[in-house]
């Protein structure tokens, strides 16, 4: 029983992998300049240009210095027009920035599930703000 246990965590874990290794001509990027350090799942990110591109339900996020993180999206979240442009939305706590929403357009829209530390910093803080970055089609 122990074996078909990690036989299955196995297949997942290779599964996943796969998932992320998805040919980049068939994800959709876009290219950011976020003036601000902000945080995406448990990995803070530094004031930057970074490409976002999607690989099935997840989206990486890649810094032009190097380093990339992942995390999993949520489809049909409700976002404002910015005639038709892609952008980020951040929810601001105090000096924290979150990345809380990916829009690559009027019809495709995603929400980046809030953190643990994010939860924490809206327990404690009345209110917050969000802040949009337009973005560029990448290259």
């Amino acid at each position: 029983m122990q074996n078909l246990k990690k036989s299955a965590l196995f297949v997942l874990m290779a599964v996943f992998v796969a998932s992320l290794a998805i040919v980049p001509a068939h994800a959709q990027g876009i290219e950011a300049t976020v003036p601000f350090d902000f945080t995406m799942g448990k990995t803070t990110l530094k004031a930057d240009n970074y490409r976002i591109q999607m690989q099935g339900s997840f989206v990486a996020i890649e810094g032009v210095h190097g380093g990339t993180s992942y995390a999993l999206l949520i489809p049909g979240a409700d976002a404002a027009s910015r005639n038709g442009q892609p952008y980020l939305v951040f929810s601001r706590y105090g000096t924290e920035s979150f990345l809380s929403k990916i829009v690559f357009s009027n019809d495709n829209i995603y929400k980046v599930p809030r953190s643990a530390r994010e939860k924490e910093m809206m327990a404690h803080v009345t209110s917050g703000e969000e802040v949009a970055v337009l973005i560029q089609p990448a290259r």
